[in-house]
């Protein structure tokens, strides 16, 4: 009699299993892809720069206006950063902006600014015509 309940409660013991198949391994169709969000929009930096040097003029004169603007710059602010952005239409354009740069860069050491306190940056902007070089305050 033991052995009849025993097979009993084993039989009644898997009446919740079900059997293994195809659907125990892949209980449901595979997800289907989702479309990639949109890429985000392009931010130019919105800060309003100290100076924007515009080469639509292959050798623009900005030694005088960049002189004055550091000075400004240092006698209200002490210890002032400056970030000076290189800004060419096209990546193929990178290598002469950041060649303006640093000698945007090496103007403003001219004023006695450190180098660690002068930050270089590249970017880019289809709309523009000509490379630009852009001097931002910290």
């Amino acid at each position: 009699m033991t052995r009849l309940v025993t097979a009993l409660l084993a039989l009644l013991s898997f009446t919740g299993c079900t059997l293994i198949d195809q659907r125990t391994f892949a209980p449901s169709p595979e997800a289907k892809a989702q479309p990639a969000p949109p890429p985000a929009p392009v931010i130019i930096d919105t800060r309003t720069p100290l100076v924007t040097i515009d080469y639509t003029d292959p050798d623009p004169d900005y030694a005088q206006l960049l002189h004055a603007a550091v000075r400004a710059a240092e006698a209200r602010y002490g210890g002032v950063e400056f970030d000076v952005i290189a800004v060419v239409s096209s990546t193929s354009d990178g290598q002469e902006g950041q060649e303006r740069a640093t000698a945007v860069m090496r103007s403003i050491m001219r004023d006695h600014v450190s180098s660690e306190r002068i930050h270089l940056g590249l970017r880019t902007d289809p709309a523009l015509k000509a490379g630009q070089v852009r001097v931002y305050v910290r």
